[in-house]
């Protein structure tokens, strides 16, 4: 009796495997399925599945913003009938994005509101949301587009829209340094006007402005007193948002700033520099870091900081070179005291020039590379080993053609001379990884 017991326990443990398999086997068919009959739509330019089963659904560029409603109800209709699982769609029609509900109303009213919002100029990226009858909207400005500039037009569009209840609005510059945050457009609108006026009388660092007040940063002092009378008259004003005056290129802490001054005469000349911080790391420990927009003028900011004694001040030096016309930065190199402040910037600067890498990132401990879209990871294998230092902790994330996938690394592990299978984490190929590495030269 107790082999037979063991045989009945063993054929149910069989059974229930394969009722298992059968099951995983219909939800894999029915993922095939979805993305096969999602792509045969004639409006779907590209699907791409994420890796948290998220379907990303690019309509073609081509398609009238009129459509989008009836576009958003046949592919959600489409979602229900291929499969029982709880899936997420995700369309993208131009700059705009929003992820299906399920709700037939709720589609219908998030695909006009998108085509509404479809016709506003000057907007790199947007994605929009709904809650009940309100409509949420974060946009990204395109490079050079003021986000003040495009506030009132996003409010404008979004109220011929159904979802009426109700504006929740954020709209930042391409590198998120400014920013304005509202629920209500029309009470901010004469600090956007002041915005406005001022970046044409002299160049502004950086401002964020929501319903309560602004604060707005000159890049000099010269600048601070071309805005005056127009901050001067919106703090005279009824509009109920208090606006602070500051200028500089860098922001530090009080004890810091005769040395943020000193510093700030030597970058604020330098047109390619959009930034500067001083950070303390612990109590005594000084770092600096500087953002620029190109390669060139990153490489003339170290030249010019390692020609004054106070950078002798700072423990770290952190130069950001940004994208020109998406968000990110496209090369980040971390140096040093004791190693003389020029070890890894031109590590990162080489790797990130390398064909398939979308940026690169290094520093004494750490280096990061996030892959173009589409990239072969092991054909970009020797350039990443030559900029490596042993010891370091890697990650090698890959991309989307929606954007880079930080949260998803490809492969992740400690830098040696030699690599093992086992000794590399991450979702991608890692026997063709590693056995890449390891025939690439020494480091």
């Amino acid at each position: 009796m107790r082999n037979n017991r063991g045989i009945v326990r063993g054929a149910a443990l069989l059974l229930g495997g394969v009722i298992a398999l059968t099951a995983f086997a219909g939800c894999a068919r029915k993922s095939e399925d979805l993305e096969e009959q999602l792509a045969k739509d004639p409006a779907v330019s590209s699907i791409e599945k994420t890796a948290d089963g998220v379907y990303q659904v690019t309509l073609d560029d081509s398609t009238p913003p009129a459509d989008l409603a009836g576009i958003a109800g046949r592919l959600d209709d489409l979602t229900e009938s291929v499969t029982d699982d709880d899936v997420l769609l995700r369309l993208r029609a131009g700059a705009w994005q929003w992820t299906l509900s399920g709700d037939s109303d709720e589609t219908a009213h998030l695909a006009e509101a998108v085509g509404a919002l479809a016709d506003v100029d000057g907007i790199l990226q947007g994605k929009v949301w709904s809650s009940e009858d309100a409509l949420g909207i974060e946009a990204v400005a395109e490079a050079g587009v003021e986000p003040a500039s495009v506030v009132m037009p996003l409010a404008d569009a979004a109220a011929e829209g159904p979802l009426t209840g109700g504006l929740q609005l954020k709209v930042s510059d391409v590198h998120e340094r400014s920013t304005v945050e509202t629920r209500n457009p029309e009470r901010v609108k004469p600090a956007l006007e002041a915005v406005v006026e001022v970046a044409a009388l002299a160049p502004i660092q950086r401002y964020t402005l929501d319903d309560e007040s602004l604060s707005l940063r000159m890049r000099s002092v010269e600048g601070a007193a071309a805005a005056t009378p127009v901050v001067d008259a919106l703090n005279a004003g009824d509009s109920g948002v208090g606006v602070s005056l500051i200028s500089g290129i860098i922001s530090a802490p009080a004890p810091q700033q005769d040395l943020a001054a000193r510093l700030s005469a030597i970058l604020t000349p330098i047109d390619g520099v959009v930034g500067a911080s001083i950070d303390t790391h612990g109590p005594k420990a000084l770092h600096l870091s500087v953002t620029t927009t190109d390669a060139e003028s990153a490489a003339m900011v170290q030249r010019a900081l390692l020609a004054t004694p106070d950078l002798q001040a700072f423990n770290s030096l952190q130069l950001f070179v940004l994208k020109q016309d998406e968000p990110g930065t496209w090369a980040t190199g971390k140096t040093m005291k004791e190693n003389g402040f020029v070890e890894n910037f031109e590590r990162a600067l080489a790797l990130a020039d390398t064909e398939g890498v979308r940026s690169a990132a290094i520093g004494p401990l750490e280096l990061d590379v996030v892959l173009e879209h589409g990239a072969d990871a092991a054909a970009v294998v020797p350039a990443i080993k030559a900029a490596a230092l042993r010891d370091q902790e890697a990650e090698i994330f890959g991309s989307t053609s929606w954007g880079p996938e930080k949260d998803r690394a490809l492969y992740s592990f400690d830098v040696t001379g030699k690599l093992n299978v086992k000794l590399v984490n991450g979702w991608g190929d890692k026997d063709a990884f590693v056995e890449a590495w390891n025939d690439a030269p020494e480091l």
